[in-house]
């Protein structure tokens, strides 16, 4: 090697040393660039979904709420049951004042006709 090409070789060298760094380093803060930007985006997303949880939890609290008052299946049933003895009671008093109402029919026909005398 000739003394003369080593200050072209080293010039070389540190030129290539220095474009790799650049590039690394142009690489290495895109990439942190994107980290810090996807870093933002997902804590605007966590914000919204933490929103979107505390509205689902207070609409859960009301219907939960609203649900204890309801009956349960088996009172439901009884209420059911309660129902259909309280129809047959009234059949049984609608065919027990059959009577009486054609009584009393009668009796007003009587009493009109007892007038009209």
């Amino acid at each position: 090697m000739d003394p003369g090409s080593i200050p072209s070789w080293l010039s070389i060298i540190v030129t290539t040393v220095a474009l790799t760094y650049t590039v690394v380093a142009s690489r290495s803060r895109a990439a942190k660039d994107d980290v810090e930007k996807n870093r933002t985006e997902a804590a605007g997303r966590h914000g919204a979904l933490a929103l979107k949880i505390d509205q689902l939890d207070d609409r859960l609290t009301r219907a939960e709420g609203e649900l204890e008052h309801l009956p349960d299946k088996d009172t439901a049933h009884r209420m059911k049951m309660a129902i259909a003895r309280l129809e047959g009671r009234l059949e049984t008093m609608d065919e027990r004042l059959k009577p009486v109402a054609a009584m009393a029919s009668r009796m007003q026909d009587y009493l009109i006709e007892d007038r009209s005398r």
